[in-house]
């Protein structure tokens, strides 16, 4: 058998096992394993690819979800191994085929399955502008936020950083909004749909909590707990800045 064979019925099998779902999981005991999670902001209609860890994003998938759900959801079932995850949404509706202008698209996020863990993996899809791309804020059209500039412990300003908004003081859960990345200035700003208390972090990366290496920074004025931003309706809360630090 030639390796091009030998993948396509690896990827045969794996497809099999996933569609199998939870029959897999009652015979094989610890065969497959659950993925759920959401792609924020909410974007519903996006599909989900997984694809091996080292694999070619550009080509066929292993595995592919249904189109999320109104709130974003989306669930899989994978044996253990370790794999990239990407989101997209193409407005013509196709699951395969180049992402155009105007789609949306994630950074691929590596994910590792265990036998009978479950995972839970949170997604972020960004509109593909030309080369670049950019949230799919609730209102970027509008004037309610929050703007300030994120630094380095040697203030310096810190470029591809994401502000994340929490309307919780937890932080516990995903964000509520997500910021664009930072430019060569470090200054973010965020778009919000109407007024209130905030709660924001700066990081270099989705998902989960902050890993060693990871950029990570939250909001506070001097105290332990984070600091609420209070933003007010029509207007932009500017000067929020923040300090990221590497974590260890």
């Amino acid at each position: 058998m030639t390796r091009w064979t030998s993948e396509i019925a690896l990827a045969a099998l794996l497809a099999a096992a996933v569609l199998a779902g939870g029959a897999c999981g009652r015979q094989g005991g610890d065969a497959v394993s659950p993925v759920t999670g959401k792609v924020i902001t909410p974007v519903a209609g996006a599909v989900v690819y997984v694809y091996g860890e080292g694999e070619n994003l550009y080509g066929p998938a292993r595995v592919m979800s249904e189109p999320t759900g109104v709130d974003g959801s989306y669930s899989l079932n994978l044996p253990p191994g370790k794999y990239q995850v990407v989101v997209r949404k193409r407005r013509n509706g196709d699951t395969t085929g180049p992402v155009n202008a105007g789609d949306l698209r994630g950074d691929p996020v590596p994910m590792t399955v265990e036998a009978g863990k479950p995972v839970r993996l949170e997604l972020a899809a960004l509109v593909k502008i030309a080369n670049e791309k950019s949230f799919p804020g609730p209102d970027n059209t509008g004037k309610t936020g929050i703007s300030g500039t994120i630094r380095d412990e040697q203030e310096k300003p810190v470029p591809n950083v994401r502000v994340h908004v929490y309307d919780h003081i937890q932080m516990s859960e995903r964000p509520k909004y997500v910021s664009e990345k930072t430019g060569p200035d470090g200054r973010y700003l965020v778009f919000l749909p109407r007024g209130g208390t905030y709660y924001i972090a700066a990081r270099d990366r989705f998902g989960g909590p902050p890993r060693i290496g990871d950029l990570y920074g939250r909001y506070d004025e001097g105290t332990i707990d984070p600091s609420g931003v209070v933003v007010r309706k029509g207007e932009i809360s500017k000067g929020v800045d923040l300090t990221v630090h590497k974590v260890w």
